[in-house]
Formats: structure tokens, C-alpha cells, sequence
């Protein structure tokens, strides 16, 4: 009586999960690529990562904006007052400049500040290319992993179906006296324990879908092509195995997103300590002028004498009429005070020059990181491929060994157990072969992106 009541339990969480499924069945199919740029048009990373680049451009126009001299118009009131001396001949006065220029540069500020700003749109530049690399793996990543858990469903439906029959059959010979009662027993239980595992399976594939979509990005819901399955995976040469692990590393120091953007950090902290040091390696250069218009406020001036011949200081405290005027400044200031080790620019000069040297220790670091993430990618790769070879073999082996031991199980020939094994041996081996692919795609993809190409041309590439 249990055993009925428990095989009618999992017989409804077996037909709720089949309504689940049919469910997800409807959701929109997208390929390994659409997938990739759906993501890519949703990530905000991504997104804020183009953003800073755009930014870092407009600070390299920004520097060149410094040769470009400050062009500008002023007009000012000027009131003053004294007892005596120069200022008191005048209470103050009206300037009007109609064209003011303004132009300073430091040689050495200048050069460094247009390479520093160039080695930061060119790491930024690399941190678009890092994040899309990181986008894309965990597009592929959750795409097979979906599939993974799509193809469990099935390997599990498929289990239930053979379970079934045995019942099925055992039951027919039970009821003639052909075998105990045990053997019958032990083929329901065999099918009840095949429900909590498709169970697991329905939850498993629910949460790899809400991994996938949250990572797309988009309002709506799509699953992945299992149709790729169908395809031939491509070879991947397990010869000279150490030679291609060379080849890939080296191609790995040379595009690697990281690397790129550490060496351009390099480079960035070395150009700002050298600006600091211009200060007083190099002198200020300055020039400037205007044209205008003044009209002073002059004060009469008594000097006791009247008449034609009161001598005329307007040409000293001026008169109340309108005068152009201009004016051009040259000049070249030197910073001496920096040359003193209390200054400012000499800390941040150690600062800048403590931050090469950083970098440099996280270059290191990533480059021995590297060489050995791309030699456990190459070899998973390979043995994946070997793998989805062997276990394929093993499917079709298994397959034929089931036809069989059902044949003979009812021909009386083997026991009921006999056949179980043969079932779960079948099981094991398609499970096996999905894991395979599975871990093959996952691989071929984490190589790329540690490689930094933007192809899988060099991973398949043969050894000369």
C-alpha cells in the first residue's frame, strides 16, 4: 500500500514537472552569437566601460586644447584713493579690453600630461575589450550549462520510460510465476527513485535558466538551440602539446585585455611622475596681451600757478576722455622651489614612481597566472574532445547492450538486476557525454578569452 501511495506521489510531481517544462518550451530559441549580442547590448558594465572610453578620448582632446591660447573680452571699474604720491592724482578708472590673449605651456608638463592621457584611453580602451571578453564566456558558460540541464530532463524522462516498461514486463512475469516477487519490488523502487532525480533535474534547469536571462540582460525570456549538439565539435591537435601551449601563452602576453592595460598603467604613472619633475626641469613659458580702451578719473592738481603758463599734467594723471591702448606681455618662469624635497611635486613624484612599481609586480603576477590558466584550458580542452569521442562510443555500446539484456531478460536468460545495470549504464554513459560537451565549449571558451583573441583560429591551429 505504501509503495502505490508513493509511486502516486511521484507520479504528480513527475506530470507537474512535465507542465513546467512545457512551459519553458515556448520561450524564444537564441544561438551561441545572439545570445553574446544580447548580452553585450544589456550589460551596464559594458555599457559604462564604452562611456569611460568616450571620456578618456575627450581628455586626450582636452590636452591638446592647452596649445590653443585663452582668447577673452573684460571690462573693469577701478576706484582708488590717497594722501599723496602717484595714486592720488587719480580716483580710479574705466578699462575696457576688447580682445585679451592668455597663453602659458610648460614643454615637459605638456608632452607627458598628452602621453599620460593617451596610455589611459588606450587602458580603457582594453577594458571594453576585458569586460566584452568576461561578458562572453559567461554567455557561453551559462548557455551549455542550460543546455546541461535541459538534456538531464530528457536523460531522465528517458530512464523513467525504460523503468516503466521493465515494470511493465516484470509485472506480466510475475503474474505467469517467471520470477519472484523480489525481482518485482526492486524494479518499482528502481522507477520511484528516478522521480526525486528528475525532480532535481526540473529545479537544476530553472535555475540555470534564470542564470542565463540574468545574464542577457533582456526583459524577456529565451532558452538556448539545443541543436548544437547535432553539430561535429572541432578536433583539437593533442600533439607537441607542450609547443601549442608555448604559442598560445605567447599570444596570451600579447592581447591579453589585463596585461595590455598594467603595461599602459605603467607607462601612464611613469609620464605623471615626469610631470611633476618638469616643474623644475623645464621653465613656464608665457604670453599675452590685449587691446582696449581706458578713461581715468583725474584729480586737479593745484600748483599756485594760473594763466597760460599753469604747467598741463594730464599727460601724468590723464583727463576724462577715452584712450586706446595695448599691451604685450613675454616671459619665462622658473620653478626653483621645486628642486627643494619639502615641495609638493617631489612627493608626488615618488608617489607616481611607488606606482610603476606596483604595476609591475601585478604584471608579473598575472603573466605567471596566465601561463598557467592557459595550460589546464588546453589540456581540459583536449581531454574533452577525447572524452565526448569515447563516451559517444560508449552510448551506442550501452544502447545495443540494453537491446540485448531486455531480450534476454525476457527470453529468462539473465535476472531483472542484470538489466537494471545494463539501464543505468546506458544512463551513466549519455550523462557522461553531456558533461563532455558541456565541458568541451566551456573550455574552447575560457581559452579565448584567456588568450585575448577574438577567434578560435590559433586554438586549432596544428604545430609546424
Amino acid at each position: 500500500m505504501k509503495i502505490k501511495i508513493l509511486f502516486f506521489l511521484n507520479t504528480a510531481v513527475f506530470y507537474f514537472c512535465l507542465s513546467a517544462y512545457a512551459v519553458s518550451s515556448e520561450m524564444k530559441i537564441l544561438s551561441v552569437q545572439d545570445a553574446v549580442n544580447t548580452a553585450l547590448a544589456n550589460n551596464h558594465d559594458y555599457k559604462i566601460a564604452e562611456l569611460k572610453l568616450k571620456q578618456a578620448d575627450e581628455k586626450v582632446k582636452a590636452v591638446w586644447g592647452e596649445l590653443f591660447p585663452v582668447l577673452e573680452s573684460e571690462a573693469a571699474l577701478t576706484r582708488q584713493s590717497a594722501e599723496k604720491g602717484f595714486m592720488s592724482l587719480s580716483d580710479g578708472q574705466v578699462d575696457i579690453k576688447l580682445v585679451q590673449l592668455k597663453f602659458g605651456i610648460n614643454p615637459g608638463i605638456f608632452y607627458n600630461s598628452l602621453q599620460l592621457s593617451r596610455k589611459s584611453y588606450v587602458a580603457s580602451k582594453e577594458e571594453v575589450r576585458r569586460i566584452r571578453a568576461e561578458t562572453e564566456f559567461a554567455v557561453i558558460k551559462s548557455y551549455f550549462s542550460l543546455i546541461l540541464a535541459e538534456e538531464m530532463i530528457a536523460l531522465r524522462k528517458e530512464s523513467i520510460d525504460l523503468l516503466k516498461s521493465n515494470v511493465k514486463d516484470v509485472q506480466n512475469m510475475y503474474s505467469t510465476g517467471s520470477i519472484p516477487k523480489f525481482d518485482l519490488l526492486q524494479a518499482k523502487v528502481q522507477l520511484n527513485s528516478q522521480q526525486p532525480l528528475l525532480l532535481e533535474s526540473e529545479n537544476n534547469y530553472r535555475t540555470a535558466l534564470d542564470l542565463f536571462n540574468y545574464i542577457l540582460g533582456s526583459t524577456e525570456t529565451f532558452k538556448a538551440d539545443l541543436s548544437i549538439l547535432e553539430k561535429n565539435i572541432q578536433k583539437v591537435s593533442d600533439e607537441d602539446i607542450n609547443k601549442k601551449i608555448e604559442i598560445l601563452t605567447s599570444a596570451a602576453l600579447k592581447n591579453r585585455p589585463e596585461l595590455i592595460q598594467i603595461e599602459k598603467n605603467i607607462q601612464a604613472s611613469q609620464h605623471k611622475g615626469n610631470i611633476y619633475d618638469s616643474y623644475y626641469l623645464w621653465p613656464t613659458f608665457s604670453a599675452g596681451g590685449y587691446y582696449g580702451m581706458t578713461k581715468s578719473d583725474p584729480n586737479s592738481i593745484d600748483t599756485g600757478i594760473s594763466g597760460p603758463f599753469a604747467p598741463d599734467f594730464s599727460q601724468l594723471s590723464g583727463d576724462d576722455q577715452w584712450q586706446n591702448n595695448w599691451q604685450v606681455r613675454v616671459a619665462a618662469t622658473y620653478r626653483w622651489g621645486s628642486l627643494f624635497g619639502a615641495d609638493s611635486n617631489r612627493s608626488f613624484s615618488k608617489e607616481a614612481d611607488l606606482s610603476v612599481k606596483q604595476n609591475q609586480e601585478e604584471l608579473l603576477k598575472l603573466k605567471r597566472l596566465i601561463s598557467i590558466n592557459i595550460s589546464s584550458g588546453y589540456s581540459k580542452l583536449i581531454t574533452s574532445g577525447l572524452t565526448i569521442a569515447s563516451q559517444k562510443e560508449n552510448v551506442e555500446t550501452a544502447e545495443e547492450g540494453v537491446r540485448i539484456a531486455r531480450e534476454s531478460f525476457r527470453a529468462g536468460v539473465i535476472k531483472n538486476s542484470e538489466l537494471l545495470t545494463s539501464e543505468f549504464a546506458l544512463t551513466s554513459a549519455k550523462t557522461g557525454y553531456i558533461n563532455a560537451i558541456n565541458s568541451y565549449y566551456t573550455a574552447l571558451a575560457e581559452l579565448k578569452k584567456e588568450t585575448g583573441l577574438t577567434d578560435y583560429s590559433i586554438i586549432f591551429e596544428k604545430v609546424n
